[in-house]
């Protein structure tokens, strides 16, 4: 399986020698390769790559075995094993997709025009795909278009085809591309791991973190160990903040992930608690395995200004602003580690794109008035104004979007949405605490949500669609089923013809 963002997760498998040890020894290699097939076809690599690993410890020369070793290490993210296995195919034993298999361990290793030679002409739909995924290895994104428009009109569904066609629209900035296209792969082949893992990351930029979260739930057990799925499955527990589900993801990755994956995953569940030592003694230790992800480096800066060490954190921020001057990430922690090191000027020249912006947040806006203030800056009320008024007309869009990804279903961009909407106002609303609550609650933060449920409840303890959102939650997880049910017991006698508030009394009654 070739997809360009796994093309960096060669040699993160178990070495050689360690999975023979694994596996074990003295047992037949016929039985093992027997097993190894089975292990194969039921996509159970990791403990596929153990047994042939101790196969080909007997018998490093058999054709067979070293197919379906390839076959297995292309299937783990692994080009270099993978062509290391291919090379030693004698001509004659070499399968009729050698080209095709030889292309994907080529991209695989990050050599894009080799595995373009290696294609020639090939016109099958996975042939057609590798292609374009070596156009974009390249750098020939615009080739890579055409290539991706060319291929899907041939092969209109082909799942894998489908699959990288969305995920390079979703890398163009293009999703609702990405999602036409994530669909039709679905609909071709809903038990194709690419396309699984295209989906989640089509629903991760759409903002429903709660169908991404299912999404790489699903491909990791039909998939076990598979590296994408995995991590995938720990960055949207992450970014829910569901820290145990984190914590057992990392656990999951031992032995699979490379050290640097787990080791910013690691770090990430540390920031969650307010850990930043130990944030900064973790990322610093695999420093060199981390330098080009950005995503470390701005969570390492953030480290070193809550460890007042503000300075160093600029040293780690200006180059990456300057690489990726969109990134308001970047641009919010740069201007944060400036304020922290006392220099207001420069936190007001960061953070000026933010006052003429029409969609700057009214964190992005305090956090300028304040560096406004503390430089003496003349525009400071207007900064401030809008901080805390935002207009009628901004207030509209939030809530409409707010309105809009709840119908859909966008339960990460609905509690994104209504936190806007709660930093610029009393925070009192029951209707937005009670939509929070059913977002988080969809999310899976069940805590956030009973928190939002029970604050709704306190603003309007008589109307029944809040009381439906407490009672149900409480029943739900089972924090407090028979104060749950009355809930629900009241609020359907005073909407009898609420098909949704009946439906979780009949449930709350089974109990």
């Amino acid at each position: 399986m070739v997809e360009i963002d796994r093309m960096k997760t060669a040699g993160v498998l178990v070495p050689l020698a360690f999975a023979v040890m694994l596996a074990g020894c003295g047992e037949d290699p016929a039985k093992r390769f027997a097993r190894a097939q089975q292990e194969f076809a039921g996509h159970e690599y990791v403990a596929a790559q153990a047994d042939l690993a101790a196969v080909l410890a007997a018998k490093p020369d058999d054709p067979a075995v070293l197919e379906l070793h390839a076959r297995n290490a292309l299937a783990m993210g692994d080009g270099v094993a993978a062509g290391a296995s291919l090379d030693k195919l004698p001509q004659p034993r070499r399968p009729r997709d050698y080209a095709l298999l030889t292309a994907e361990a080529a991209l695989l290793r990050g050599n894009a025009k080799q595995a373009r030679a290696l294609l020639g002409t090939d016109a099958s739909p996975q042939g057609q795909r590798l292609r374009a995924l070596a156009l974009v290895g390249t750098g020939d994104k615009a080739g890579a278009g055409r290539a991706f428009d060319a291929a899907l009109a041939a092969h209109p569904a082909d799942a894998r085809l489908l699959a990288a066609a969305a995920r390079f629209r979703l890398a163009e900035g293009d999703t609702a591309a990405a999602r036409a296209l994530v669909d039709r792969a679905l609909k071709a082949d809903g038990s194709q791991l690419d396309a699984m893992l295209a989906d989640a990351k089509v629903s991760t930029a759409e903002g429903d973190l709660a169908r991404a979260l299912s999404s790489y739930d699903k491909a990791a057990k039909a998939y076990p160990g598979n590296l994408p799925a995995l991590v995938g499955k720990a960055g949207v527990l992450g970014d829910l903040g569901r820290t145990d589900g984190l914590e057992q993801a990392i656990k999951d990755l031992k032995g699979i992930g490379s050290d640097a994956e787990i080791t910013y995953l690691s770090a990430r569940l540390a920031a969650t608690k307010g850990q930043w030592q130990k944030v900064r003694d973790l990322l610093q230790a695999d420093e060199a395995k981390l330098a080009d992800r950005d995503d470390a480096g701005v969570l390492y800066a953030q480290a070193l200004t809550a460890l007042g060490q503000p300075e160093q954190a600029r040293a780690r921020l200006g180059p990456l602003l300057l690489r990726h001057p969109e990134n308001l990430l970047v641009r919010r922690e740069l201007a944060k580690a400036q304020l922290a090191g006392h220099d207001a000027a420069g936190a007001v020249a960061t953070l000026r794109p933010f006052a003429t912006s029409k969609t700057a947040s009214a964190e992005d806006l305090r956090l300028l008035a304040r560096a406004a203030k503390e430089a003496g800056d003349v525009d400071l009320a207007s900064f401030d104004a809008r901080a805390r008024y935002p207009s009628p007309r901004a207030m509209g869009a939030l809530l409409a979007n707010a309105d809009q990804a709840m119908q859909k279903g966008n339960w990460g961009n609905a509690v994104a949405a209504y936190d806007q909407i709660m930093a610029v106002t009393d925070g009192r609303n029951p209707l937005v605490l009670n939509n929070l609550a059913w977002a988080h609650s969809q999310l899976g933060n069940s805590d956030k949500a009973l928190e939002y449920a029970r604050r709704a409840w306190r603003e309007a303890p008589t109307d029944p669609s809040v009381m439906d959102t407490l009672g149900w939650l409480l029943v739900s997880t089972g924090k407090d089923r028979a104060k749950g049910t009355a809930l629900l017991r009241d609020a359907a006698a005073k909407a009898p013809q609420n098909p949704t508030i009946q439906k979780h009394l009949a449930e709350a009654n089974k109990g």
